[in-house]
């Protein structure tokens, strides 16, 4: 059974389903009356080999005990058995961390204390890590979670941790094979089956297998640790929604003669539709390999070596047409002014107002590799050094191809939207829609932005290359008396390098001028019951190499110039630490003081164009320009505990914190143009433009933590910590609307307009002021408390509350970064903030039998998601908040010949959440995604 090791500095998790919820805030204070029943003895902490949740709970009181910040952290105290499949779902089952899920249910980015995944620092054995994403954030869902030993979450600064962030630090742990005494070898083999409670096609299924050997060799001066994790699986989903309500005039006769009853409304698909069904599948392999070279007591070298890919393939078949064109039906069924069923005649010569069977393909191409080296050397005088030379490096190459289907003549749609669901449709000639000869690509007239230029379909996809070049050096000393036992002090150095280059353009015939129709390859198939509306399509997938009679017309405009560019950093970071050891007015009190000096030069590149939001088939770039600046941070940090006596602790934290832009913001792209549209009547006739900003400063923070932490033996604790952020600096989105274009007309070769050269302008910038603060409640306790004979139960729960001061233009949902800000007053929170987040575990863990079933629980929040819209960078959208139950059940053997052989079988998402994204007022449902329940099956064997 999964033998996990959870350390955090206030409470542990221990499986992969178990994503614990506390929905009541009265369930904590239940938790907490069963913890003062327990004897208040202090014990010795001590770290223990881990056989199960309960001594899991045991040795995480032991370490966060001890720590001297804020941390949680996990660890896999038994090889290969971390109880998730990726490090993202094992982070956020800790108090105060969060996860933003995607569209298939999986856990991907991390939120801690209600700030968003860019606000976070990621490292592996303490190092800077490369990125495949477009920001500064990481998808840790690529991060296979039998390569990772272990995981630390700081939340307070530290004058030794180098690349922290703002909201807190991720630093991953790959095995360490000095650890062990003995070899180790670990297999397992799991089966998954997702999408359950679904249709029954659209199930998925899956395999995961991961190898690990361990071992030490001449005497334990040389460790060696390998590991090897293969993953492959489907999963399909349903997707809705309409474009809006709609009014027409209903009759309920075939024919829309007679007298029809007037402002009729159809719901939420009558203005047009849009439902698909998805089809996911991934294939992912990790290996990870470590050499640990200790010759004597005084060097110790390590050697280690990280590496993941991830090939994703997603498949949509979607069902769409504008239906605001029409404004009668026939058949009609009305009930108090709403039609439940009705028909439309459509008109395939109109082209909002025809059925588009719309077939993409996205591909994610992605590999992960780290490497680093390590040497500690004790020298004379007590001293001892360390230096670590590491690179890191990420490239993602995405490519997402759309083809747009159709019939040429008319035909009916008939609806029933008298169920729950999507709405039950039917076409009149229902097999024109699944002939190849009938059901072809087409042009969608009007769609490319250019006027005679069709559009059958659209191709983007940028690829993405980041790396990281690092060097650190430490030297530390004990020292003999007084309040401080250790000085530590050293340098780090980075350079960072990252490029995205966007290549997008129109998907049009190889003949008539690109209008021809395109049949669909030979590969083509009929997708049936089409995001559960009942219509079957001729559907393909739209492959990167594109098909036979596609070819790919490139195109420009702002918009896609600003996706391509590149940001180079070089970070140099020193520091000096000391540890403490003594008395405050009676009190012990440890814990440690120090700075960092971090010294910041920050370059940009991107394209300088003399274009708008206009498309245009040539490039009108004037080449790449360079800019940036450079900039030093001072960073103190004061991190105290006070030992109260009794098993209670007092912790107090204080220290700056920053977190550098998002690269998307800091590129150096600058485009411009003349606004020729009569409608934009604030800007026709002038300047309009927008880029990134090369000379963006961090966010900087001053942060406050105080926690109080009871502990009852080794078995039992609460805690309750409260935090503070003062925010100086922040990074928001700007349209200057008095900006004076002068100095780069000529260099846009664009003539100056009749109303001068000041226009509108936007980009991201520094802005000042804003307060986060949150409440962090943990608790974690056996049943014995409360009866003996329930020994064998326990309970572990927490829940945290933030809030923040800062918000933000309620224009930046859905925007790209080119595009002018909404002057609403209407504000959004901080990306990734959600007010509140629950997580509760009943667990049963005796005798090799252990069982669990846990709650996970987040209100709504803004999170950044993959923008549908063609040529879309990833944009804001708000996620309603949802709840994620699971559970499981597993016994290993304890003795025997087959002693540490598993079996497990375990659900996720078993209340079968649906993942809703919603409109700008955080209420209305914008789309929705079923993902049905997903069950597993696993064996392993140690020995």
């Amino acid at each position: 059974m999964t033998e996990v090791l959870v350390q955090g500095r206030r409470l542990a998790r221990m499986r992969s389903s178990m994503r614990t919820g506390l929905t009541p805030t009265a369930a904590a204070v239940a938790a907490v009356a069963a913890l003062s029943a327990v004897p208040a003895h202090a014990q010795q902490a001590q770290q223990v080999t881990v056989t199960g949740i309960r001594s899991a709970i045991e040795s995480a009181i032991s370490v966060k005990k001890n720590a001297d910040g804020v941390t949680e952290s996990l660890s896999a105290e038994d090889i290969g058995k971390l109880p998730d499949t990726t490090i993202a779902e094992s982070l956020a089952r800790l108090p105060g961390v969060t996860t933003q899920r995607t569209r298939e249910g999986s856990a991907s980015t991390i939120s801690i204390r209600g700030l968003g995944p860019d606000f976070s620092g990621y490292l592996i054995n303490g190092r800077e890590q490369a990125g495949i994403g477009n920001s500064r954030a990481l998808d840790l869902s690529v991060y296979p979670a039998e390569l990772i030993g272990g995981a630390t979450v700081y939340k307070t600064a530290d004058a030794a941790l180098i690349g922290g962030g703002l909201a807190g630090t991720i630093d991953q742990k790959l095995i360490d094979p000095t650890l062990y005494r003995n070899r180790v070898i670990a297999a397992s083999r799991t089966k998954v089956r997702t999408g359950v409670g679904l249709d029954k096609d659209k199930e998925g299924t899956g395999s995961r297998t991961s190898l690990t050997y361990i071992d030490n060799f001449a005497d334990r001066k040389i460790g060696v640790a390998l590991g090897f994790v293969r993953v492959d699986g489907t999963s399909s989903q349903y997707t809705c929604c309409g474009w809006g309500d709609g009014t027409v005039t209903a009759y309920t006769g075939a024919t829309a003669t007679g007298t029809g009853i007037a402002n009729v409304k159809v719901p939420s698909f009558g203005s047009g539709l849009d439902y698909s069904t998805r089809r996911y599948s991934d294939d992912r392999t990790g290996v990870a390999a470590i050499l640990s070279f200790k010759p004597s007591q005084n060097w110790n070298s390590q050697l280690d070596y990280f590496q993941t890919k991830a090939d994703t393939i997603t498949k949509i078949t979607a069902v769409k047409a504008g239906l605001y064109p029409y404004n009668t039906i026939t058949n009609a069924t009305v009930v108090n002014g709403v039609a439940t069923k009705g028909t439309y005649t459509l008109n395939s010569s109109d082209p909002a107002g025809k059925i588009i069977g719309f077939s993409e393909g996205i591909t994610y191409d992605d590999t992960i590799k780290t490497l680093g080296w390590k040497n500690t050397i004790k020298l004379d005088g007590g001293w001892q050094a360390t230096v670590d030379l590491n690179k890191a490096s990420a490239q993602r190459i995405e490519r997402d191809n759309e083809a747009y289907a159709g019939i040429t003549g008319v035909d009916t749609l008939t609806f029933d939207y008298s169920g729950s669901g999507a709405p039950k449709l039917t076409v009149g000639n229902p097999l024109n829609y699944t002939n190849p000869a009938l059901f072809q690509v087409r042009d969608q007239s009007g769609w490319s932005g250019i006027d005679g230029v069709p559009q059958a379909g659209y191709s983007k996809g940028p690829t993405i290359k980041d790396k990281v070049d690092g060097i650190r050096v430490d030297l530390k000393k004990d020292l003999a008396a007084g309040a401080f036992t250790e000085i530590q002090f050293g340098a780090n150095h980075t350079n960072r390098k990252k490029d995205r280059i966007t290549d997008e353009g129109l998907i049009v015939s190889t003949t008539g001028g690109g209008k021809d129709r395109i049949s669909m390859p030979s590969d083509a198939y009929v997708e049936n019951n089409v995001g559960g509306t009942g219509l079957n399509l001729l559907t393909f997938d739209p492959k990167a190499s594109l098909w036979p009679g596609a070819t790919v017309l490139r195109k420009y405009n702002d918009d896609i110039l600003s996706k391509t560019w590149g940001v180079e950093e070089k970070v140099t970071t020193a520091y000096a630490k000391l540890a403490v050891d003594t008395k405050m007015a009676g009190v012990p009190v440890r814990g440690n003081v120090g700075a960092q000096v971090v010294n910041t030069d920050q370059q940009s590149s991107g394209y300088l164009a003399g274009v708008g939001s206009n498309v245009v088939l040539v490039n009108p770039s004037k080449g790449i320009t360079t800019a940036g600046t450079s900039y030093t941070d001072l960073l103190p940090s004061v991190n105290l505990t006070g030992d109260l006596g009794g098993g209670n602790l007092l912790r107090f934290g204080l220290g700056k914190q920053l977190a550098r832009a998002d690269l998307t913001d800091q590129r150096n792209s600058f485009a411009a143009s003349v606004d020729t549209n009569p409608a934009n009547k604030a800007t026709f006739g002038r300047f309009v433009g927008s880029g990134g900003n090369p000379f963006l400063k961090p966010y900087r923070a001053t942060a406050l933590d105080l926690s109080f932490e009871k502990y009852l033996g080794t078995k039992a604790y609460f805690s309750a910590a409260v935090f503070y952020k003062d925010l100086d600096t922040y990074i928001t989105k700007f349209t200057d609307t008095a900006y004076n274009f002068s100095s780069y007309a000529s260099q846009l070769g664009l003539s100056i307009p009749a109303n001068g050269s000041v226009g509108t302008f936007t980009q991201a910038v520094n802005g000042s002021g804003g307060t986060l603060r949150g409440l962090e409640l943990a608790a974690s306790a056996p049943l014995s408390v409360l009866a003996e004979p329930l020994r064998a139960f326990g309970v572990s729960t927490s829940y945290s509350n933030t809030s923040s001061s800062v918000n933000l233009p309620v224009g930046l949902l859905g925007a790209n970064p080119n595009q002018p800000l909404d002057t609403s007053t209407q504000r959004i929170p901080l990306p990734g903030l959600s007010k509140g987040n629950t997580k509760f575990m009943l667990y049963y863990d005796q005798s090799g039998l252990q069982a669990s079933v846990a709650l996970n629980r987040r209100t709504t929040y803004v999170g950044s998601v993959a923008n549908d819209a063609v040529g879309g960078y990833p944009t804001l959208r708000y996620i309603q908040g949802s709840a994620w139950v699971s559970a499981q059940i597993g016994y290993e053997l304890q003795s025997g010949y087959l002693k540490g052989l598993s079996v497990r079988f375990e659900g996720n998402n078993l209340n079968k959440p649906v993942y809703r994204q919603l409109k700008a007022d955080g209420v209305t449902v914008d789309s929705e995604i079923k993902t049905g329940a997903a069950y597993a099956l696993r064996v392993g064997y140690k020995f």
